[in-house]
């Protein structure tokens, strides 16, 4: 699929869906059109006859010509923001596709309240790429669906001095929404596919092409070298563990970065066995780690002046003869003792691990990724990311990210009070309470004690790596949630 950034009014492309938005309630529709738009009188009073109120992403296709225009609703004025620019976008581009229709040309967006012509035009290429996103890999696609299939996106700039700024977006922007839907693939993959050792050849087949640096330590040299939390989950599947670090470290890095993810390509629970409801779903508990491999890739094609390490721990959590069990005490990397009390809490063993590795780095900022916790997804649902950190300077860069990308974050508290619920009476620690309270808080608390001396913040994206309902430009199934979001962090650091 292209996107191509040309000078153009909306209405000159011949052959093409033509789209417009209309904000809810105003009185002047043209205030929001391209000028080319806003001149033609009578498709504006068609607009305003055709009883279309223009709340958010809603549709309606109307006759002009010999074509179609496809009005799209961006909500109130009050409300106008990028992501009202990605969610206009996403919905056009699959109202297109569901037509039939080849190509879609949108306008870039004028008004000064979305920002200026490159942070629009990005905006635009992320939410109508990632709306169009489908998992097709594994399917007979139906005959129907193959020729739905939309051959080119058209930003159409009717400022010439705009034109420069909206390719540069357009740019960035596809290259976002590739390493996005890198991601979802990898999530979405079935885990008799996507195994300990498929992540590891992603991340070399990344290295090969973007020039990285990965090393891979196989599951017998994580024996060897003491990888207890790792080596304590992985034990009881026939997929051997891959301890997984890829490197992008441009010449003029100015800051290092180190994001841990959490790779379990299939989440039994072990031996404290998950219900079978649902169980199909936990291939998707390694979407940490699919975040991790796709923000690595969009850093290095963007070229960030940044180094950033990503560190995976991949493994399934498999019953067996072998499997650990409830009872036992594991030694991690860092030498502390876990006695594990469910083995169903395994997401937090292995990045025990992962974090204290990342102390080898030096980095700047860590963050971790990991579908860690259901009670995060009671607490906060599917639509905030639950933050955890100590670190005042960091939870405000990421909020701010949040906030930009849409990818949001709610902080709760990491009190010290929540600490002594992780101690064990026979190890240094426990992987679980013994009161079931504050599932997401103590899981955290028992990561702090692995990430000492780090400017560490946790993700728990349990509610918002995957989605069963489809939203404007993140269709059902994996989200991909991460990648934009320290994408943001990392452009946007300041010293």
């Amino acid at each position: 699929m292209r996107v191509v950034v040309k000078k153009s009014g909306i209405g000159q492309v011949s052959g093409a869906v033509q789209v417009i938005g209309a904000v809810e309630g105003e009185q002047r529709p043209e205030r929001l059109l391209p000028p080319s738009v806003a001149r033609d009188r009578a498709l504006v009073s068609l607009i305003q006859r055709s009883g279309f109120r223009g709340a958010a992403n809603e549709t309606t296709l109307l006759p002009k010509g010999a074509g179609w225009v496809l009005v799209v609703g961006l909500g109130k004025s009050k409300d106008l923001s990028l992501e009202r620019v990605r969610q206009f976008a996403g919905t056009a581009a699959r109202v297109v596709r569901a037509r039939g229709w080849k190509q879609v040309v949108l306008p870039l967006l004028s008004d000064r309240t979305f920002g200026n012509a490159d942070t629009v035009a990005q905006a635009l290429t992320e939410g109508a790429l990632l709306g169009l996103y489908r998992y097709d890999h594994l399917r007979k696609v139906p005959a129907h669906e193959r020729h739905r299939r939309i051959d080119t996106i058209l930003l159409a700039v009717e400022r010439a001095s705009d034109l420069a700024a909206a390719r540069k977006g357009a740019a960035k922007g596809t290259v976002i929404a590739e390493a996005v839907s890198f991601s979802r693939d990898l999530i979405t993959g079935p885990s008799n596919i996507v195994t300990p050792t498929y992540l590891a050849n992603q991340a070399r087949a990344l290295a090969r092409e973007l020039r990285l640096k990965c090393q891979v330590l196989p599951f017998a040299t994580l024996k060897r070298r003491g990888f207890g939390g790792i080596v304590g989950v992985a034990q009881g599947s026939v997929h051997p563990a891959q301890f997984i670090v890829l490197e992008y470290r441009p010449a003029r890095a100015t800051k290092t970065f180190a994001f841990c993810g959490k790779g379990i390509t299939f989440d039994t629970g072990g031996i404290s066995i998950k219900p079978s409801a649902k169980m199909e779903l936990m291939k998707y508990d390694m979407a940490g780690a699919a975040a991790v491999l796709g923000i690595v890739k969009a850093a290095a094609t963007l070229k960030l002046p940044v180094r950033i390490v990503g560190i995976i721990a991949a493994t399934e959590n498999m019953p067996s003869g072998s499997a650990q069990k409830p009872g036992d005490v594991l030694r991690t990397l860092s030498g502390k003792t876990v006695e594990v009390l469910n083995t169903d809490a395994e997401g937090r063993l292995v990045l025990a691990d992962c974090l204290h590795y990342a102390k080898r780095f030096k980095p700047d900022a860590v963050v971790d990724l990991a579908t860690l916790t259901g009670a995060c997804v009671v607490a906060l649902g599917s639509e905030a990311i639950g933050l955890m950190t100590k670190h005042e300077q960091l939870a405000s860069r990421l909020n701010q990210a949040g906030q930009t990308t849409y990818e949001r974050v709610w902080r709760l508290p990491l009190w010290d009070e929540y600490g002594p619920a992780m101690k064990s009476d026979i190890a240094d620690l426990r992987n679980v309470t013994n009161t079931g309270e504050a599932g997401t808080i103590t899981a955290a608390k028992f990561l702090e004690e692995f990430a000492e001396g780090l400017p560490w913040a946790h993700l728990d994206i349990a509610g918002t790596a995957w989605t069963e309902k489809d939203k404007p430009y993140i269709p059902k199934g994996a989200v991909g949630i991460g990648v934009r979001l320290l994408l943001s962090l990392m452009e946007n650091w300041k010293s």
